[in-house]
């Protein structure tokens, strides 16, 4: 069994990078894992691995993961290929948001997940792999894509 370090705060070692990942809630490993895997869930200490290459999505302190193929989902931060989603809730996707500031110079993804976050509500926390709000990774998205043009 593999031993973790633990960090300052809520954070852990993911035991396939070596790079420290942030809490998520168990409701959103059970939302997102296939069927066939839930049985191997449990309660409490999930974190979610943002090293793109890494193959582990979730892992727990005593060493457990669940690698992306475990999800009923695309992790769009751990893909190459298309369509890479970022906002789980609105359906909005990484080439989607290239290709609208490719042709107009700006993007209305944001503009529309705030919009949308008002008028339909959003699920989150039980959509994005990750387990929180997408706005601030698409926002990030958007000044990287931006700035290579």
């Amino acid at each position: 069994m593999i031993q973790l370090k633990l960090h300052r705060g809520p954070s852990a070692i993911c035991p396939s990078c070596g790079v420290a990942g942030g809490p998520v809630k168990t409701d959103t490993v059970r939302s997102l894992i296939r069927k066939e895997k839930l049985g191997e869930i449990t309660e409490g200490g999930y974190f979610f691995c943002k090293t793109a290459e890494c193959e582990t999505v979730y892992f727990m302190e005593d060493g457990r993961t669940f690698p992306k193929g475990d999800l009923s989902v695309r992790v769009g931060i751990k893909e190459t290929s298309a369509p890479r989603p970022i906002c789980y809730c609105f359906g909005h996707t990484m080439e989607g948001i290239a290709e609208e500031i490719r042709l107009t110079g700006k993007s209305s993804a944001a503009r529309d997940i705030r919009a949308r976050m008002k008028k339909e509500g959003c699920s989150c926390e039980t959509r994005n792999p990750q387990g929180s709000c997408c706005l601030k990774t698409v926002e990030g998205f958007i000044g990287a894509e931006l700035q290579k043009r």
